[in-house]
Order: structure tokens, then sequence, then C-alpha cells
């Protein structure tokens, strides 16, 4: 595909997602692009009737590589539970998405979908041949910014950036944050060493992933992310995921964390996560979103406690009030993505000593 026919598809499939009466756009500034393209990674094969192949769980993948690279380590950026790759793309009203920023301040961005999710083939297995429909009011509720920040006012279920970022929403059932690990990784095996960006539900994969793949992953940033604290009781009481992963001790299949001071962690002789010695994580909340400062504070400290190199942002504290968990979607994009962006340089230039 040309690069020209590359843009109109990628502008075609944003235009048709993203329904707006005026679309705005170059907030970012220009973007001079060495490559722009998509590709799919990560799937697996298996042989079929008559000769045939069957294909499962491919992970679309959308690269912008700038022209003036400036950066050594590209960025990927995994969306959350509800949406998919588009949600970095652009604002439910047109402006320009994070994805652009980190263009525009030289780095090499790649953008998923998850196995899934958007524009990845979803398992056929998981959907037991329903079609499913999004609904506003889960999207409503999880905005929660200030209605000053938010396109349109209040985000309530029938506002019209609320409406928009629910039509990028997933219809499809999701099958796994194993799977999704596993294609992320795989990946890292064609590009490189890179910065994880995880929002939401995506954490729940991206946390994973240097568990199968340290040497690619050089940092990870997780924004109100699932998966923050792999210590604690998993969904519906299940293990907690670091029982999973390689320790020193091993950590039993019963473990189970104690409380100090409200926050779920290991006790006095604490395991070491093998594959995250040292690692870079960044856990970060926003003002009326999912994670508060207690929250993050304790996130960073069961990290610490397990040998990563952890800490957190506290949006506030860096001047940014009344933003919610869909940050990239508010009129004030453009400061969250900058503090993002200062977070993913201090990540690089600590891996570069």
């Amino acid at each position: 595909m040309s690069k020209k026919h590359a843009f109109s598809f990628v502008a075609a499939a944003v235009a048709a997602v993203f329904a707006s009466s005026a679309f705005a756009g170059g907030e970012a500034g220009p973007l001079n692009l060495r490559d722009l393209g998509a590709k799919f990674v990560g799937y697996t094969t298996k042989e079929a009737d008559k000769g045939s192949v069957d294909v499962a769980n491919p992970m679309f993948v959308q690269y912008m590589l700038p022209v003036n690279k400036k950066h050594q380590y590209p960025v990927v950026l995994i969306h959350g539970g509800g949406g998919q790759g588009t949600d970095w793309l652009q604002t439910p009203d047109g402006r320009d998405g994070w994805a652009d920023y980190f263009v525009a301040d030289g780095w090499d961005v790649y953008v998923v979908d998850r196995p899934g999710h958007g524009r990845s083939q979803s398992n056929p297995t998981c959907r037991d041949g329903k079609v499913g429909v999004a609904n506003s009011t889960p999207i409503s509720r999880l905005s929660h910014s200030s209605p000053t920040v938010w396109p349109g006012g209040e985000p309530t279920p029938a506002n019209d950036a609320v409406i928009g970022w629910t039509a990028s929403s997933t219809t499809a059932p999701y099958c796994g944050d194993p799977v999704a690990a596993k294609t992320i990784a795989a990946l890292l095996d064609q590009v490189g060493p890179a910065i994880l960006l995880a929002h939401s539900a995506g954490g729940g994969s991206t946390f994973r992933v240097p568990d199968l793949n340290r040497a690619k992953v050089v940092g990870v940033i997780g924004f109100e992310a699932a998966g923050a604290n792999p210590f604690a009781a998993g969904f519906n009481n299940s293990p907690a995921l670091a029982t999973t992963w390689a320790a020193e001790p091993k950590l039993p299949a019963d473990f189970k964390a104690v409380e100090k001071d409200g926050c779920a962690m290991q006790g006095d002789k604490p395991s070491k996560l093998t594959h995250y010695a040292g690692l870079p994580i960044v856990v970060v909340g926003s003002e009326l979103g999912l994670a508060n400062e207690a929250a993050l504070k304790c996130q960073a400290a069961v990290w610490k406690q397990a040998g990563a190199n952890a800490s957190y942002v506290y949006l506030p504290d860096r001047g940014l009030k009344g933003g919610g968990h869909f940050a990239m979607a508010q009129l004030d994009t453009a400061k969250y993505a900058a503090v993002f962006i200062d977070i993913a340089a201090g990540i690089e230039k600590a891996a570069k000593k």
C-alpha cells in the first residue's frame, strides 16, 4: 500500500469511527513522517480442513514514524477495555490524539488494537454467534471529568463526545489478557525495546509483558491501569496475577496479600519478581478518575517491594485539575499528553544510564 493510500485508509477509518459535525485537528503541529502503515502481528495458525489454515487472535498495529526521530525507543500505546487503538488517534470531537503529540515530539509510535477489539479480528469461539451493542452509560460513568474539560460539558450518556467514544467501544467478547500479552510481546520482537503506555483495562495485558519478554520492555506507564497491583486478588477473588510469574522465591498458588495501611501487598519476607527487577514502572492517576493518590502510592510501593524501579504521578500535582479516566478525550488533552511524554522521556533517560 502506498503512503498516500495508507493515509487515506487511516483517515477514512478514523472518520467512520468518530462522527462529528465539524472535525478539528492539527493541534499537535505538522506531522512529518518517514513511514506510516499497519500490520497484524502475534497470531497463531493451525491446519484445518482440506489444506486450509485457521488463523487466531491477530493484533492490529498501526505505526507512525517521524522523519525527525528524537528518541531511541518507540512508544506502544495500549488502549483500555471498552475501546480500541483509535482512542489514541483522535478525540471524539475530532482533535488530535496523544499519538499525534508523541509523534510531533519525535517518538516512533505504535498503536495497537488488542485481540478482540477494534480492527483486530475477534476469536470466533468467544462470540457465540451474537452481535453486541455498545451502550453509552458505562462510558459516561468512566469519563467522570469536570464539565469544564469534557467536550460539550457534563459527560452524560447523551453527551455527543460520550456517544462518539462509545462508537469505538468493542462489541466482541474479549478473549483474555494472556492472549493480548503474547501479541504485544510478539510486536516487541519486531520493533525492538519499547516503552509501553497502557490505559485502564489494557494494563491487565501490559503488566504481563515483561514476564514474557523482559529484554524488550524499557519501561511501563500505567494510566489508571488494571494489574497495577499484581499482588492483590484478581477478578472474583481469583489468584493474584504475580503468582503466575517467575519470582524468587516462587509465590505459592494460594498466596494472599496482607494489608498494610490499607494497601494489599506482600508480607515481611517479600518475593522478588525475576523479570521486573529494576524495571521502570510509573503509575498515573487523575483527580476525578479511578486511581487516587493513596492508590497510586500503594501500587508504587508494591512494585518497589518486588524489586521494580517504581514511582507514581498524581496529575493534580502537575497542575492538571478536573481530569478523569478518559483524559485523552478532554478539551485539555494536550496538557495531559505533555505530562505523559515527559514521563516517557524520564524512563528513556534512566534506561540510557
